[in-house]
């Protein structure tokens, strides 16, 4: 059938308003819940970055605080969930930017405030499969109970955190080398873990101190490692010379705040550090860092 002039421009005519009401709507739209344009222009960008089948351990920049980001093929684990300073916000988007959408395992080190911190809005934020975890305590700080409070009302399974415990990541293998939850001291009760592919081992201790540590020698525990996270944001209580020493890591990387008041890293540690020639990376200095492996080599790369 065909169409008069007038018809066409009278459709033609409706086809542009309907396409400046859009326009206006997702300008506009906030309110609504409906996306706006920058809204699917961000959306548009986060896809062009999601690189899903490399292989990298990505130490988070949140602060005074832990989150490391282990990704492989696609599948995703995340050990610990920062400070509480910004309840997970920061993290959050964070984690929506380099496109994960879904969390196969959550790592929680120890129950401590700088690193459980965000870990409730993670949780409710993105489908979490499994929980891999110390064995709760009486604490009753808000972090902690939130964080709870958020996985009773997820369809999370929760792991138990047991010595010798092996998670696969893509093909990352996670293995809990250390946890002593009957020790006194909160940050003695880290989980360390030891994460490995293609040759290639990430050592992560949590706030593991030096009793850990004495003891991890003490079992011939194979420590040796590529990368080391030095334990307790470079703390002298932790990271000591026998340790680092039997880890001998081409790498460190210190999970730090600006100007902290605890004055991490101690002088101490970067000298165990140097010690060895291990190349020093700092969140509070280089933003997050990224390490990809690939071909067996390891690729070391910051944000700034």
């Amino acid at each position: 059938m065909k169409l008069s002039r007038s018809t066409y421009f009278r459709l033609l005519i409706i086809a542009i308003l309907g396409l400046v009401l859009v326009f206006f709507i997702l300008m506009f739209s906030n309110n609504f819940g409906i996306p706006t344009i920058a809204d699917v222009w961000a959306s548009i960008s986060r896809k062009a970055e999601v690189q899903p089948r490399e292989d990298y351990v990505r130490f988070i920049d949140v602060g005074q605080g832990d989150c490391i980001l282990i990704s492989s093929n696609g599948y995703n684990a995340v050990v610990d969930f920062g400070n509480k300073s910004d309840y997970g916000t920061e993290l959050l988007d964070s984690l929506k930017k380099l496109g994960i959408t879904r969390i196969d395992c959550a790592i929680l080190s120890h129950y401590d405030s700088d690193h459980v911190g965000g870990g409730s809005k993670i949780i409710r934020a993105i489908d979490t499969r499994y929980a891999l975890l110390p064995e709760l305590d009486d604490r009753s700080d808000n972090d902690f109970t939130n964080f709870q409070h958020a996985l009773e009302n997820s369809k999370t399974q929760i792991v138990p955190a047991r010595v010798g415990t092996v998670i696969n990541i893509g093909e990352f293998e996670i293995t809990v080398l250390a946890y002593n939850n009957n020790a006194t001291n909160s940050n003695d009760k880290s989980v360390v873990l030891m994460a490995e592919i293609s040759g290639k081992k990430f050592l992560l201790t949590g706030d593991a101190g030096t009793d850990v540590e004495k003891q991890l020698i003490q079992d011939k525990i194979n420590i040796d490692c590529d990368v080391y996270k030095a334990a307790h944001h470079g703390s002298r209580n932790s990271n000591s010379a026998e340790f680092i020493t039997a880890a001998s890591p081409e790498y460190a990387v210190i999970s730090v705040g600006a100007s902290n008041s605890y004055g991490h890293p101690h002088t101490e540690v970067i000298d165990n550090l140097n010690a060895v020639g291990a190349k020093i990376y700092r969140t509070d200095r280089s933003g997050d860092i990224t390490f990809f492996v690939e071909d067996g080599n390891i690729t070391a790369k910051t944000e700034f």
